[in-house]
């Protein structure tokens, strides 16, 4: 098929490739003329695992191409996909303005037997709006279907989860629709939804504001543990291995952050709203998540007491380990929130190397990083973060604390490095692990 896929961010990139690796020919459309020009001279706009080598096969065998030309674009298309940003406006709900204007500009342009893919993210009901206004402007739009194809990728494993899904999901009005988007998916073998339009639309949301309230409800728990001096890695443990729970997104840590979760959860909220219905958990998800950071201020200053004349080393900036996006990441607010109580941070991500927005010195590495500090402390689980020398890294630091913030180092390991390099640990519903010997703290160091 002739594919276009308007918008190359995050979405829209990933997708306009994979759809290119399955053997479509595919136009990826943008009005940044910068990011275009980048694009065809093969520089990457985003990192992500696997994505580069994709795209370079896709445009050795002529199958992917970038263009500013959205009518010379979709006019010649079979299906077009939308995948432009609908992010939260001041009141929760999503900003759908940029999308509108995208099927306001290349309606004209859909050819007679066109099809219209939605992927953006967007509240129930959008698309049938879309149809609507398909229906009321365009003298032939019968002839032009309208589908939602929501995305269901994770940042860090992107590749993977389109050419692999769990599931597909196909929304559309007609049946004609659903076998057309059969047919672009015909070389992936995964479950298939059929639904309407608000089914849809709705599965994502849905899906996203799940998972993110079982990462609160991990979080509240850890609280617990920590009040009673349990361990939230036995409860969760205990939780994951039933069936109907599951293990995935149990871990405690510093909560969610990235594009998709806050977003979604604001807009289901909102969307609710809108139709009087009342949605108290995912209100106390958020309201859980919000608190992640002030937790861990907390247990700082129970250990350092005032912060203003210490020292701390940041891993991780990116909101999740294999990406390079900060949006909502939790460490940009604990940075912020260091820096407010008059700390002194640096921060080392294995990608993230320019931060014009947040006034926090980047290190080169992980131990350049933890140089004369008095606490490291782990907010995103960057595999290499399990992998450090720790007498190197004691040896480096002013004070030997780590506050592994995504509770991502196995604790009985923790307790024998502490044991063995003088180290105290601390994470988030576990018991901290300290030799028992008073840590005096060389301010002059």
């Amino acid at each position: 098929m002739k594919i276009a896929v308007i918008g190359t961010g995050y979405v829209g990139l990933v997708t306009g490739a994979a759809l290119a690796h399955l053997g479509h020919q595919v136009v990826c459309v943008d009005v940044n003329k910068d990011k275009i020009m980048l694009l065809k001279s093969g520089v990457m706009p985003i990192w992500e695992p696997d994505l580069e080598d994709m795209i370079r096969g896709a445009e050795f065998e002529g199958l992917l191409n970038y263009s500013t030309d959205a009518s010379a674009a979709v006019s010649d298309s079979d299906a077009v996909f939308v995948t432009i940003g609908t992010p939260s406006s001041e009141s929760g709900e999503a900003d759908l303005s940029a999308l509108w204007s995208v099927v306001h500009s290349i309606a004209p342009m859909l050819p007679d037997d066109g099809l219209l893919i939605i992927k953006s993210t967007v509240p129930a009901g959008t698309c049938v709006q879309i149809e609507c206004y398909l229906r009321q402007s365009l003298p032939d739009s019968s002839r032009v279907a309208v589908a939602h194809n929501p995305e269901f990728l994770r940042q860090g494993s992107a590749v993977q989860d389109f050419l692999a899904p769990d599931r597909i999901v196909f929304g559309a009005s007609s049946p004609e629709a659903h076998e057309r988007l059969e047919e672009i998916y015909a070389p992936i073998e995964s479950p298939k939804i059929r639904c309407g339009l608000k089914e849809a639309e709705l599965i994502k949301c849905a899906s996203n504001a799940f998972l993110a309230m079982k990462i609160s409800y991990a979080n509240m728990m850890a609280d617990l543990c920590d009040a009673l001096g349990a361990s939230i890695d036995a409860v969760a443990e205990g939780m994951g291995l039933d069936r109907r729970i599951g293990p995935a997104n149990l871990r405690a840590g510093a909560g969610y952050g990235g594009s998709c979760f806050p977003k979604d959860i604001r807009a289901l909220i909102a969307l609710a709203a809108k139709e009087q219905v009342e949605m108290e958990l995912l209100k106390a998800t958020e309201a859980i998540n919000r608190q992640r950071i002030a937790v861990i201020m907390k247990k700082l200053e129970s250990v350092f007491g005032m912060l203003g004349d210490k020292r701390f080393a940041i891993y991780g900036l990116a909101f999740k380990p294999n990406t390079d996006d900060t949006r909502e990441s939790p460490a940009l607010q604990l940075c912020s929130m260091l820096q407010q109580a008059g700390a002194r941070v640096t921060a080392y991500d294995p990608v993230v190397s320019s931060m014009p927005e947040l006034q926090v010195e980047l290190a080169p590495d992980m131990y350049a990083a933890a140089e004369g500090s008095d606490c490291a402390v782990i907010v995103t689980d960057w595999a290499q973060f399990g992998r450090l020398d720790w007498g190197k890294l004691k040896q480096m630091m002013r004070s030997p604390y780590i506050f592994d913030a995504r509770n991502m180092l196995d604790a009985a390991s923790m307790a024998v490095n502490c044991e063995r390099y003088g180290l105290r640990y601390m994470s988030l519903g576990r018991p901290a692990i300290t030799p028992d010997a008073p840590l005096a703290i060389d301010l002059n160091r």
